[in-house]
């Protein structure tokens, strides 16, 4: 009998097998590690330096959004229809003027009326500029106007900075329609309408993390008080431009500085956005930037904050009086 030698194939055509030895297997095992801690490093840092361009993002889109909410309405402040059809079938024209006839709030006397480091309480009496609840550094801002609307949210502009319907308000009871709010019709004198923005101190909720944070806020005069609208403004500040005579400089003032608000021609919004979140790499976490009154201030947390400021100028500053 043929005797097999024991590193031979058991039969024709079979190839020899054996496994890996043991030193193979740790270097194999030592490399995969390395290829995975190496992937891992990749996908972490990938990871933050993407959430670090979206809260940087973030900082920016909420400046512009903030500012172009606020730029739209000084725009449109003083806005009031200007021709009227008469008893008669004439045109009249018309200007802003304070809606209220007995006892009527300064703020309302301007298109544009503003507090320095205060908000504005119009439920005060008389309503009136107060102080600030909590830390919130931020000047306000109340832009007045009239509607020109058929009937309605949906058909015109008598909604407040709330979208609530500025009817809602006493001031308009003489001038909203008699079947309001039953019946969709069009008022019978614009309805006055008062947005005031400032900021206010809320909670924002990110990847199920409560963040501690300042909004834009506005109170429409349509219902209810202020209501945040953008979260992440750390500073606001309103600086107006008057029209220049012999008593007043063109020079931008803030509130305080201020001698006639029926002469200011424009107003320059400047705010601090920040990130919601963290969005500065390690070793980059303390920073220093001049704010919006031009102070140095220095931070250590992370939170990545930019100073934006834009101006807008009062359209319907020009006004006509009845001939």
């Amino acid at each position: 009998m043929k005797r097999i030698h024991p590193l031979m194939p058991a039969y024709p055509g079979a190839q020899a097998q054996r496994g890996f030895s043991l030193v193979e297997l740790l270097v194999a095992l030592a490399l995969s590690m390395v290829i995975v801690i190496a992937t891992t490093y990749v996908y972490l840092g990938t990871r933050e330096t993407q959430r670090t361009l979206f809260e940087k993002a973030y900082a920016t889109e909420t400046a512009h959004y903030t500012l172009d909410v606020i730029g739209r309405d000084i725009e449109n402040a003083g806005f009031y229809p200007s021709n009227q059809v008469g008893l008669v079938g004439a045109p009249v024209v018309q200007t802003y003027t304070n809606p209220v006839t007995a006892s009527p709030p300064a703020a309302y006397n301007a298109k544009v009326f503003g507090c320095q480091a205060q908000m504005y309480d119009p439920t005060s009496s008389p309503p009136a500029c107060a102080a600030h609840t909590g830390t919130v550094d931020a000047d306000a801002l109340m832009l007045n106007s009239y509607s020109n609307d058929a009937s309605g949210l949906d058909i015109g502009n008598r909604a407040d900075c709330l979208r609530q319907d500025s009817a809602n308000d006493s001031v308009n009871a003489a001038r909203r329609n008699a079947g309001h709010p039953g019946a969709s019709l069009p008022p019978i004198q614009p309805l006055f309408v008062s947005n005031r923005y400032t900021l206010v101190a809320n909670t924002a909720q990110v990847e199920g993390q409560a963040i501690s944070t300042f909004s834009l806020a506005c109170n429409g005069n349509g219902g209810t008080g202020y209501q945040p609208i953008v979260a992440g403004v750390d500073q606001l500040r309103f600086y107006y431009l008057e029209r220049a005579d012999t008593t007043t400089n063109s020079q931008f003032q803030r509130a305080n500085g201020v001698t006639n608000w029926a002469n200011v021609v424009a107003v320059r919004v400047c705010l601090m956005a920040r990130s919601l979140q963290a969005a500065r790499l390690q070793g980059s976490t303390s920073y220093t930037i001049a704010d919006c009154d031009g102070t140095a201030r220095s931070f250590t947390d992370g939170i990545e904050r930019k100073i934006f400021s834009q101006i807008f100028a009062l359209k319907n500053h020009i006004q006509i009086t009845n001939p």
